[in-house]
């Protein structure tokens, strides 16, 4: 593993930890079609299977809304673009153990009169903000960082329902559920219900709605698209955008231990953890990191904009025996995790779009491409689309995006690069 040394290098693995994963949407690097792999179709008649069929939450239960609050304080580049701008808490599913859970969500319309039917909605999936329960981007005035591509999409002419995620919602651990950060189910069904908590909310929004998130987020909308035909019942699907996603991280544990990770994904690598311990509790951290990178560095306890400093201080001066796994079946145990949330989890005929930067270090383009080769062969309507130049902060690409959900929303047919 190599430790970077340079001032220089410090403030790029700090900035990017202070990024918490969310790619911009200003740069706007030139694409290229993404991988292509053969496809087997899927069949009609086939029963609904996987695991997004694990849910107890009663279907009339499902999005229903406990409290609401306004927003009050948003940034006035987002306020100025919303309408009945809402935090509300609202019930929703694990997908570890199907059981009702609660969640906390923003929910913002587009200002002006809305079109006949009512807004289209997105629902929107942040990238990392931590694992703590204060990182919920909706206990934020710019929304942790996800302020610039939600207004974009205010602008389009879509309400968005931002899920924080369950664990998110600023209550703290002792008292709720922990964050199971890079869990799909759960990311899947806290995003659907947060459309279904967004209707409840608002009388001018349509039944329609699509997803898009990046990194962390990416995952959870390219699973919100596997799951809308077994969760979603009520409501109409037309398409999902995975920017960066965090499809399958795998190959993180390719070879005998320790790994050889690179800073950004060291940097990651408590939050994956801590993930895999909500699923698993018995996980101990000593399997994994060591010395100053011990219990996670303390990245645990902040979000990603207020510990990403201190975390890339300690990444830089950190050792390569500090960083595991120490034992084989620590790497088998947490490679079985990942294997079994890796995407697609429940191929599905609904279209998606999948954005990746050739250049990206922390979810590397090969990672992406085999995800996509996979759905792909799976008989998914997948449009890849490679960006030339840009990393996993860098993506740019948002009129791209708004472009493609404006014609699924329209009800065009979805390219496939398959």
């Amino acid at each position: 593993m190599k430790h970077l040394s340079s001032r220089a290098a410090l403030l790029v693995v700090a900035t990017a930890l202070l990024a918490g994963c969310t790619a911009t949407p200003e740069q706007d690097p030139a694409s290229t079609t993404g991988p292509a792999a053969p496809g087997v179709g899927l069949s009609a008649s086939e029963p609904p299977r996987g695991p997004y069929s694990i849910a107890s939450t009663a279907e009339d239960e499902r999005g229903a809304i406990i409290e609401s609050a306004p927003l009050d304080g948003l940034d006035p580049a987002i306020a100025q673009r919303a309408s009945n701008a809402q935090r509300v808490t609202y019930r929703s599913t694990s997908g570890i153990d199907g059981s009702a859970t609660t969640v906390t969500a923003a929910i913002l319309a587009p200002a002006g009169t809305p079109p006949e039917g009512g807004w289209p909605i997105l629902a929107y999936g942040h990238g990392t903000t931590g694992v703590a329960a204060q990182c919920g981007p909706s206990q934020s005035s710019n929304l942790l960082g996800q302020g610039n591509r939600i207004a974009a999409y205010l602008d389009a002419g879509y309400a968005v329902a931002a899920t924080d995620y369950e664990g998110l919602d600023g209550i703290p651990a002792a008292d709720g559920p922990d964050h199971p950060y890079l869990e799909p189910v759960t990311a899947a069904y806290n995003m659907i219900d947060a459309v279904r908590a967004a209707r409840a909310l608002n009388d001018d929004l349509s039944d329609r709605w699509a997803s898009i998130g990046v990194s962390q987020g990416g995952q959870a909308a390219w699973s919100a698209l596997e799951a809308a035909p077994h969760y979603g019942d009520g409501l109409d699907f037309v398409g999902g955008v995975a920017i960066a996603p965090a499809a399958d991280l795998t190959p993180i544990t390719d070879g005998p231990p320790p790994w050889s990770l690179g800073p950004f994904q060291i940097g990651l690598l408590p939050y994956v953890l801590d993930g895999y311990r909500v699923a698993d509790p018995g996980l101990d951290f000593d399997d994994y990191l060591r010395g100053s990178l011990a219990d996670g560095f303390g990245a645990l306890e902040g979000c990603t904009g207020t510990t990403g400093f201190a975390s890339a201080l300690t990444i830089l001066g950190s050792t390569p025996d500090e960083v595991g796994p120490f034992s084989e079946e620590a790497a088998a145990d947490i490679r079985d995790w990942l294997e079994g949330n890796a995407l697609p989890l429940d191929p599905t005929d609904e279209p998606l779009l999948v954005l990746y930067g050739d250049r990206d270090t922390v979810i590397p383009a090969a990672w992406t491409e085999e995800a996509v080769q996979r759905a792909c062969a799976e008989g998914m309507t997948v449009d890849a689309r490679l960006i030339a130049g840009a990393d996993h902060f860098s993506i740019g690409q948002t009129d791209v995006m708004i472009d493609w959900l404006d014609e699924r929303f329209a009800g065009q047919p979805a390219a496939s690069t398959c």
